[in-house]
């Protein structure tokens, strides 16, 4: 009997009742759960609780040292890209300068093309900078559009405005040359009065100035002017002759171009020598009245062949 209860009184103490009681009708249920079993169940439940909050706090480091590398790495990007960004930026600003210098180029080229035709009345095509990039519209560059895109459409009309000043700068020498070329023309075309005075003998047929009624034809014009008064080259040329020549006195014979000459005659002393370049206003000689003449004159005479022909034609 003694036993019997030290089992009993030792199983009080290992168990628990636990007993279900129907709220309103039924049998009640009870239910022994040992110690043991309990603290088992509390155990697992508190390592359950722990390993959770455990993974938890580890996934939130994770995710925080993830974001904080993640942080970093975009702050680098922003940092290169902004450095990028400035570098473009100043790229482009420098390429904007140089393309409106270039385009004013361009456009100052096109206005001396213009004026160069004009004054040498050389036709052709002579178009604007704005129809040569008619086709090529100025970009309007920013970063949205990309750096790579902005540099391309910079690129390009830098690009098209070169070639329109290169095709500028090509009509120009050739215009230049052109112009060479006239002006050679012109330097060596007689258009200047050899001296200023009187027209006292025309061009053509005359009565003869020594008297009686015979006329004979006049092969030049007779200019007269105070005696001495300088005789200038009505054009560029080399001096062909120089000295006596017959009923013409002491006189000058100048060539030019292309067969065109001119002569001087009746002068009282020269002031060029044979084989000499003078150029268009420079003394060759003053006036006189020498040889077969019936006062102080210059005799100017223009020639194209050898045939003489009417010096008015080139005298402004």
């Amino acid at each position: 009997m003694a036993k019997k209860a030290s089992v009993e009184k030792k199983s009080k103490r290992t168990c628990y009742s636990v007993m279900i009681v129907p709220q309103y009708e039924g049998c009640a249920h009870q239910f022994k759960v040992s110690r043991l079993a309990i603290y088992g169940v509390i155990t697992a439940f508190i390592l359950f609780v722990s390993g959770f909050a455990y993974a938890i706090a580890q996934n939130t480091r994770l995710k925080n040292t993830v974001a904080q590398y993640d942080g970093r790495g975009l702050d680098q990007v922003v940092r290169l890209q902004a450095t990028q960004l400035d570098a473009a930026n100043e790229a482009i600003s420098t390429s904007n300068t140089e393309l409106t210098a270039l385009k004013k180029y361009v456009d100052y080229l096109g206005t001396l093309d213009a004026k160069v035709r004009k004054m040498l009345g050389v036709g052709g095509n002579s178009a604007s900078l704005a129809s040569i990039l008619k086709s090529t519209a100025t970009p309007t560059l920013s970063v949205s559009r990309g750096l790579g895109e902005a540099a391309t459409q910079l690129s390009t009309s830098t690009a098209v405005v070169q070639k329109a000043a290169e095709a500028r700068e090509k009509n120009l020498i050739v215009l230049q040359d052109a112009a060479s070329k006239y002006n050679s023309m012109l330097s060596k075309t007689p258009s200047i009065w050899p001296l200023y005075g009187l027209i006292t003998s025309p061009f053509g047929w005359r009565s003869n100035p020594f008297g009686g009624s015979s006329s004979e034809e006049h092969d030049g014009v007779d200019i007269a002017a105070p005696y001495g008064t300088a005789i200038r080259a009505t054009a560029d040329g080399t001096v062909e002759q120089v000295g006596w020549n017959g009923t013409y006195g002491i006189s000058v014979t100048l060539y030019h171009r292309n067969g065109i000459e001119t002569l001087y005659g009746h002068m009282s002393r020269m002031a060029v020598s044979a084989g000499q370049t003078v150029k268009k206003g420079q003394v060759i000689g003053y006036e006189g009245s020498t040889g077969r003449v019936t006062g102080p004159h210059c005799h100017y005479q223009v020639m194209i062949n050898g045939t003489a022909v009417n010096p008015m034609t080139y005298l402004d």
